[in-house]
């Protein structure tokens, strides 16, 4: 039997047809992620998009998450620009926008997961939130400074995000967490990290982490979006924040990206204002 550690969770490739996932570290602030990747999987297969069936979930005798999924018969993708590659990611956007279109009606952001709705009653307090959770460490570790966040938030009241609607948000969008099944379809797993938002938040997370080469223009090709636009220059902004956050954690040098950072942000402050780099 085929075991894969991660970070988080066990996954033992049981047989042909069956998947299961064990979570492994129980985290305060989300520690029914897998309860809410069977939601997650329930409301995409609902939309049309193609995702593993989820066959069982419970809790084992060690008190941890399990999750049973169907086995996607077929091939991850690998990181290269193949022709098969490049089809493959136009694939998944397609089905980013059909997401777009079918947005649900149960709140913003992270998904509770005893009442399966987003905690925050509307996607600029969600971003409210998420920017302030890492205001302070941000300052206390010297990677941003106070001017930098004061730009983040007059973005935040000054961007229009009242056309956004609250869609499944994967999170999580790269050619590992794809599959080309065996029946030509492109599948698409992993949804744990997921939260109810806008779903071109996908596409920027993409592209802050993989960069705008063959493979995001082909993810983004099918959404009529002007991707050079503020909203969507935040969104990045953010997705950055969270990555150097990793690094930091996991003790990998972020220098490169800190300095992306505020370059971003230097781009979206007020014409003439002037910000440091932190040192």
């Amino acid at each position: 039997m085929k075991t894969r550690r991660g970070r988080l969770n066990v996954t033992e490739f049981i047989s042909d047809e069956v998947i299961q996932k064990t979570s492994i570290v129980k985290e305060s602030v989300r520690p029914y992620r897998l309860k809410v990747e069977s939601w997650v999987l329930a409301q995409a297969k609902a939309r049309g998009i193609n995702v593993p069936n989820v066959i069982d979930y419970y809790h084992d005798k060690n008190g941890r998450e399990v999750l049973v999924l169907e086995r996607i018969q077929g091939q991850s993708l690998l990181w290269r620009c193949s022709q098969e590659n490049i089809k493959c990611m136009s694939e998944a956007g397609e089905q980013i926008r059909v997401l777009n279109n079918t947005p649900l009606d149960c709140g913003w952001g992270w998904i509770n997961p005893f009442t399966m709705t987003g905690v925050s009653e509307s996607w600029q307090a969600f971003l409210l939130l998420y920017t302030q959770y890492y205001h302070k460490l941000l300052l206390e570790k010297n990677i941003l400074e106070e001017s930098h966040f004061q730009i983040l938030y007059r973005l935040i009241d000054n961007i229009d995000f009242k056309d956004s609607k609250p869609c499944l948000v994967h999170r999580d969008i790269k050619p590992s967490n794809l599959i080309k099944g065996n029946c030509g379809k492109v599948w698409i797993i992993d949804w744990e990290n997921a939260i109810l938002g806008d779903s071109l938040y996908d596409l920027a997370t993409f592209g802050m982490r993989y960069g705008h080469g063959v493979l995001w223009n082909s993810l983004v090709q099918e959404h009529e979006f002007d991707f050079s636009s503020p909203k969507y220059i935040f969104y990045e902004i953010l997705v950055l924040i969270g990555l150097i956050e990793f690094y930091r954690e996991f003790k990998i040098n972020y220098g490169g990206r800190q300095k992306q950072l505020c370059r971003l942000i230097q781009r979206l402050s007020p014409q003439g204002e002037n910000l440091n780099e932190p040192h």
